[in-house]
């Protein structure tokens, strides 16, 4: 982490929780999708639990990782922010403010 005001570091908790909500709502949300799937008869059952494996051992675990990563937190609200999972009016100015750099940073890089 940078060395943020101690308002500012409270605040990346906030939103890595905020973050961590949305894109774990987004991923429950498609794997819902394919349980409809499955409902109409579009996936076979030895699919379906393929997906939730997938789910399970991967992408929910992974967005956990990210967003409790200590050391990256703040990397991570950053790239939120940058992707559109937070916007801009929900980060409280100061924090924004000091975020803006690695915002901005990530937004000119074509990695993220």
């Amino acid at each position: 982490m940078y060395d943020f005001s101690k308002k500012t570091k409270k605040e990346i908790r906030r939103l890595a929780g905020l973050a961590h909500e949305r894109e774990l709502e987004k991923a429950l949300a498609d794997l819902n999708l394919k349980f409809k799937q499955w409902e109409k008869k579009e996936l076979d059952p030895f699919e379906l639990d393929d997906e939730i494996h997938k789910f399970h051992n991967k992408i929910s675990r992974e967005i956990f990782k990210k967003y409790n990563s200590s050391d990256m937190k703040d990397h991570y609200v950053a790239i939120a922010i940058a992707n559109g999972i937070i916007d801009k009016d929900e980060v409280a100015p100061e924090a924004y403010h000091e975020l803006e750099f690695l915002i901005e940073r990530i937004k000119d890089s074509d990695y993220f």
